[in-house]
Protein backbone atom coordinates (compact mmCIF):
# COMPACT_ATOMS: atom_id res chain seq x y z
CA UNK A 1 0.00 0.00 0.00
CA UNK A 2 1.22 3.72 -0.66
CA UNK A 3 1.48 5.01 2.58
CA UNK A 4 -0.13 8.36 0.98
CA UNK A 5 -3.49 5.97 1.50
CA UNK A 6 -2.50 6.15 4.96
CA UNK A 7 -2.10 10.05 5.44
CA UNK A 8 -0.92 12.05 3.08
CA UNK A 9 1.84 13.94 5.12
CA UNK A 10 2.82 16.00 2.08
CA UNK A 11 -0.16 18.04 1.77
CA UNK A 12 -0.09 18.39 5.53
CA UNK A 13 3.26 20.17 5.23
CA UNK A 14 1.70 22.24 2.40
CA UNK A 15 -1.23 23.43 4.69
CA UNK A 16 1.11 24.22 7.36
CA UNK A 17 4.84 24.09 7.70
CA UNK A 18 6.98 20.81 8.57
CA UNK A 19 7.12 21.93 12.02
CA UNK A 20 3.65 22.08 12.75
CA UNK A 21 2.91 19.45 10.88
CA UNK A 22 4.88 17.18 13.12
CA UNK A 23 3.60 18.86 16.22
CA UNK A 24 -0.28 17.61 14.83
CA UNK A 25 1.37 13.69 13.89
CA UNK A 26 2.91 14.18 17.83
CA UNK A 27 -0.20 15.48 19.06
CA UNK A 28 -2.93 12.77 17.31
CA UNK A 29 -0.47 10.16 18.11
CA UNK A 30 -1.11 10.86 21.74
CA UNK A 31 -5.05 12.13 21.62
CA UNK A 32 -5.87 8.62 19.80
CA UNK A 33 -3.70 5.99 22.31
CA UNK A 34 -6.84 4.78 24.01
CA UNK A 35 -9.24 4.98 20.81
CA UNK A 36 -8.95 1.55 20.49
CA UNK A 37 -9.57 0.63 23.75
CA UNK A 38 -12.43 3.02 24.03
CA UNK A 39 -13.79 1.30 20.93
CA UNK A 40 -13.63 -1.73 22.46
CA UNK A 41 -15.26 -1.39 25.74
CA UNK A 42 -17.75 0.64 24.13
CA UNK A 43 -18.51 -2.61 21.80
CA UNK A 44 -18.70 -4.90 24.84
CA UNK A 45 -21.29 -2.86 26.55
CA UNK A 46 -23.28 -2.53 23.58
CA UNK A 47 -22.63 2.13 24.18
CA UNK A 48 -23.67 3.04 20.90
CA UNK A 49 -23.47 6.40 22.67
CA UNK A 50 -19.87 6.13 23.29
CA UNK A 51 -18.92 4.25 20.43
CA UNK A 52 -20.41 7.35 18.11
CA UNK A 53 -18.33 9.57 20.46
CA UNK A 54 -15.09 8.17 20.24
CA UNK A 55 -15.49 6.99 16.96
CA UNK A 56 -16.38 10.97 15.97
CA UNK A 57 -13.35 12.38 17.05
CA UNK A 58 -10.86 9.86 15.41
CA UNK A 59 -12.81 10.55 12.26
CA UNK A 60 -12.14 14.33 13.28
CA UNK A 61 -8.58 13.75 14.18
CA UNK A 62 -7.71 11.58 11.19
CA UNK A 63 -9.06 14.61 9.13
CA UNK A 64 -6.91 17.12 9.95
CA UNK A 65 -3.90 14.99 9.96
CA UNK A 66 -4.85 14.08 6.12
CA UNK A 67 -5.19 10.35 7.63
CA UNK A 68 -8.15 9.59 4.82
CA UNK A 69 -8.37 5.90 5.01
CA UNK A 70 -9.08 5.96 8.55
CA UNK A 71 -11.18 8.93 8.66
CA UNK A 72 -13.70 6.92 6.28
CA UNK A 73 -13.31 3.42 8.46
CA UNK A 74 -14.04 5.85 12.16
CA UNK A 75 -17.11 7.53 9.41
CA UNK A 76 -18.33 4.28 8.83
CA UNK A 77 -18.25 2.86 12.34
CA UNK A 78 -19.90 6.09 13.64
CA UNK A 79 -22.96 5.59 10.94
CA UNK A 80 -23.12 2.16 12.08
CA UNK A 81 -24.25 3.05 15.84
CA UNK A 82 -27.52 4.16 14.67
CA UNK A 83 -28.85 0.52 13.28
CA UNK A 84 -27.42 -0.73 16.65
CA UNK A 85 -26.16 -3.71 14.44
CA UNK A 86 -23.14 -5.13 16.83
CA UNK A 87 -21.94 -8.08 14.57
CA UNK A 88 -21.37 -5.60 11.92
CA UNK A 89 -19.72 -2.76 14.20
CA UNK A 90 -17.04 -5.40 15.38
CA UNK A 91 -16.10 -6.50 11.81
CA UNK A 92 -16.24 -2.94 11.38
CA UNK A 93 -13.61 -2.35 14.50
CA UNK A 94 -11.56 -5.18 13.57
CA UNK A 95 -10.82 -3.20 9.82
CA UNK A 96 -10.73 0.31 11.65
CA UNK A 97 -8.23 -1.33 13.76
CA UNK A 98 -6.07 -2.00 10.83
CA UNK A 99 -6.11 0.67 9.09
CA UNK A 100 -5.34 2.56 12.13
CA UNK A 101 -2.59 0.11 13.29
CA UNK A 102 -1.08 0.86 9.87
CA UNK A 103 -1.42 4.69 10.32
CA UNK A 104 0.39 4.90 13.50
CA UNK A 105 3.35 3.15 12.46
CA UNK A 106 3.60 5.03 8.80
CA UNK A 107 3.06 8.69 11.51
CA UNK A 108 5.85 7.17 13.76
CA UNK A 109 8.10 6.53 11.15
CA UNK A 110 7.64 10.29 9.78
CA UNK A 111 8.58 11.64 13.21
CA UNK A 112 11.61 9.42 13.35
Amino acid sequence: MDNSQLANLHDLEEQFDVEVARELVTAYLEDTDTVLDQMQVAIVDRDAAALKSVAHMLKGASRIITAKKLEHSASELEELTASANWLLAETQYENLKQVFDQTIDYLRLYLK
